[in-house]
């Protein structure tokens, strides 16, 4: 074997283990966005019907009809 050989045969190594490599992260990183999904969804449930209940009982109609005008002005004193 010559040096040539020797360098073709490294070169084929690493590229192959590089591809390797590439596979098992993309994987990883699928399974991790998997289980973030999930855990987003759950949350999802638990928070929603809290939202709702803070809506309903609201009594002071801000809440409900956010992109309305309004007559508020935000005045700043500078000093």
């Amino acid at each position: 074997m010559n040096i040539k050989e020797i360098g073709t045969g490294v070169c084929i190594i690493l590229f192959a283990g590089g591809i390797g490599w590439s596979i098992q992260t993309l994987i990883e990183v699928d399974k991790r966005t998997a289980i973030m999904a999930e855990k987003v969804s759950e949350n999802h449930k638990m928070i929603k019907p809290l939202w709702e209940d803070f809506i309903r009982r609201n009594t002071n109609g801000h809440v409900e009809r956010l992109d309305e005008q309004t007559n508020f002005k935000v005045r700043f004193k500078w000093k």
